[in-house]
Formats: C-alpha cells, structure tokens, sequence
C-alpha cells in the first residue's frame, strides 16, 4: 500500500512530493514525508528493515535496539514521569463533573503512561488510541501471587531485538529476598522459545514461556532464541 500511494508523487515547487489523501477530485494533501502510516508496526511485525526509510527519521526506540542510542531508556522514563506529575495535576484541577463531560473529555489528562514501559519491558508496540492488541516479544507473570505482570521488586529491560533473538536484562532489586519470575515469549504465548542463552551457557527449552530465579540483589542477562509465532495465540496463563 505503501509503494502503490507514493507511486503518485509528484514535484510541487522543485520538491518531490507525497499524497496522504484521495478524494472525488484524486490524490491531495501532498507533503514532503513519504505515506507511511503504521510504518514502526509494519517493521516489528514483518522485520522488513526498508519500511523505516520511509519515517522521517529512526525511532529513536529503534535506534536503542540497533545500539545507537544508549540514552533512550532513561530519557523515556523521565519524560513519562514528568507527564505523570503534569497531567495528575490537569486531573486534581479538573472541575467539570460527571454529568457535564464527555466520556473522552478526560483522555488528555489519563496520567497513564504506558508506551515506553511496552517498548523496554516488553519489546512490544504501544497499543495506543487504536486499542489494538497487545504485540510484544515477552511478557512476565508472578508465579508466586498467580497473576500476570512482572513480580514486584523484579525490573526489567529488552535490549535488543534481532531476528529471532532477543536480549533481556532482569534484576531482582530486593537485597534480601530471591524472586521469581516467568517470562513467556510473545503477549498469547505465539512464539516458542527454542533456547536461552546466559553466562555463555546455551540451554534448550522448547517452550512458549521459562522460569527465571534471581537471588536477593542478582542481575542477568538472557539471549533468547525465538521461533517467532510458532503457537496458537491463547489467554491462558502458563501454570494453567
């Protein structure tokens, strides 16, 4: 879709030029950035690396997982929570009552921030206002509460996603206590982790999910060796 609608480029005072809309008149809206909507999804989905030289400049999530931008993670933090304080304010200074706004009058001050906690704990694409489902490379339950998210005190950050592999480092925070956490591969379980890689230590697990035990205080890095959608999607957790 992409190539059939940047095929009606056109140059507009001396600069090549891109439709973004279509109406009972032809192509209009034209603009200098190539049609490109869903550009990022289209790339973690089909690893097609070509899609992203139509995006104005790399993401700069992208740029993390390629190595070149070791600053992101911290600069995401900090701006969500900056936003957080923000819009918690917008809220507490909020007058209208529930009889008088709209049931999306509130979304620009939802303190939620969640994007950047998908892309770096999960590997995964923001859902965003579209409410698609969830795509990711991991996600964690709690096998101790029985419950889906990460265990608390266990942090977590993917930093890279290459082909088949994905690095991920979890650390268990509390000095005093071991946890454990299970990190299953994909948001439905639909890929199969084939092995995983620590310490230079290559172990087969042929499963949709593993378990990982910290000790109090411990950190590790984990390669794992995916067979990207392999199994059926299913909400079912992985004790079930």
């Amino acid at each position: 879709m992409f190539d059939r609608v940047n095929a009606n480029a056109r140059e507009i005072d001396g600069r090549m030029q891109y439709p973004h809309m279509h109406g009972d008149d032809g192509w209009y809206h034209f603009t200098p950035e190539p049609f490109a909507p869903a550009a990022l999804e289209v790339y973690y989905l089909t690893e097609d690396r070509t899609v992203l030289d139509l995006l104005p400049a790399k993401p700069r999530w992208v740029a993390f997982l390629d190595g070149e931008d070791p600053d992101y993670p911290q600069d995401a933090l900090l701006a969500d929570l900056a936003a957080v304080r923000e819009r918690g304010e917008l809220l507490r200074k909020d007058t209208s009552t529930p009889d008088t706004r709209m049931s999306d009058d509130m979304n620009h001050i939802n303190p939620a921030q969640i994007d950047a906690l998908n892309q770096l704990m999960l590997g995964g694409l923001p859902t965003g206002r579209p409410g698609y489902p969830l795509h990711c490379r991991v996600r964690y339950f709690d096998p101790v509460r029985r419950r889906a998210g990460i265990p608390e005190d266990v942090a977590a950050l993917v930093e890279r996603l290459d082909g088949d592999e994905v690095v991920l480092t979890l650390v268990n925070v509390h000095q005093g206590e071991a946890r454990t956490t299970i990190v299953q591969a994909g948001a439905y379980g639909e890929h199969q982790i084939v092995s995983v890689e620590a310490d230079g230590v290559r172990t087969p697990v042929d499963a949709p999910h593993l378990t990982v035990r910290l000790a109090p205080g411990a950190a590790g890095r984990l390669t794992l060796h995916l067979q990207r959608y392999a199994n059926r999607p299913t909400f079912a957790f992985p004790w079930v």
